[in-house]
């Protein structure tokens, strides 16, 4: 196992994709020293597969279960399963919940998004857990509610820029950077890895999507974090290892919001 090791914070690791191979990839995650992992599930069933799987290693592996904003729809229907997983103290975080407007673009869903959202955040209080956000096309209306209900998070797969980025930070929500910050385009991506505050930083993969450069266009897992991690060390100017030290210690920081 390496001697270095690594934080995934977002990886749907119980979705289909990994259902033939997960004994494998976990095998693989270990090997490049990524043991720290935070399994993300947005159906029932995930959050009670991976809530058994964690019992294996609590002290490195974190489940994650909410209402995705393209589900707001069924939040009524479901909201009794969600709290009965969120009160198990197996499952850590809320989330992935949030606002996304790229998929949906009915103002009138908008405004249920933004309600669900505030709901999940308030149950998060309530339990004394964090919460992890989703935003896509909604940064600003993300904000306002994160701001109006504050309490303790992380932003997902930040895409903002860091102006707004540093505007989180303020409130003291942390920003989670993947694959993206490893691709040409990816200008905001680069802009906060470089210049957020160190304290701040997350990694994940979101797999089993946005592979980082060498190996997009595969299938996602988090032993790729490495390659994360390098290009961050890279855009900061600092040894890698030590990065990825800092992350880990960052994720035990924002494990102990609880």
């Amino acid at each position: 196992m390496s001697e270095v090791y690594y934080l995934d914070s977002h990886c749907h690791l119980f979705s289909e994709e990994f259902q033939e191979d997960f004994d494998e990839v976990i095998e693989r995650s270990r090997k490049k020293g990524v043991v720290f992992l935070n399994i993300m599930c947005t159906e029932e069933e995930e959050a009670y597969r991976a809530m058994d799987f964690s019992e294996t290693d609590r002290d490195h592996i974190s489940v994650s279960y909410g209402i995705f904003p393209t589900d707001a729809e069924d939040a009524e229907k479901r909201w009794g399963e969600l709290e009965k997983i969120a009160e198990d103290p197996r499952c850590t975080c809320i989330g992935e919940i949030g606002l996304d407007y790229y998929w949906e673009k009915d103002p009138a869903m908008h405004d249920l998004q933004k309600e669900v959202f505030a709901r999940q955040i308030e149950l998060a209080r309530k339990l004394n857990k964090p919460f992890c956000v989703h935003s896509r096309d909604a940064i600003q209306d993300t904000y306002d509610l994160m701001k109006a209900h504050h309490w303790k998070g992380l932003m997902h797969s930040f895409s903002g820029s860091a102006e707004m980025g540093r505007e989180f930070v303020k409130l003291g929500y942390y920003l989670s950077l993947g694959g993206p910050v490893t691709f040409k385009n990816a200008r905001h991506a680069a802009n906060v890895a470089r210049e957020m505050d160190v304290n701040f930083l997350l990694t994940e993969t979101d797999s089993p999507y946005m592979a980082p450069v060498p190996v997009r266009g595969k299938r996602n897992e988090p032993s790729y974090i490495p390659h994360i991690v390098k290009k961050i060390a890279e855009l900061r100017q600092m040894k890698e290892e030590i990065l990825a030290a800092v992350l880990v210690e960052n994720w035990r920081r924002f494990r102990s919001l609880q």
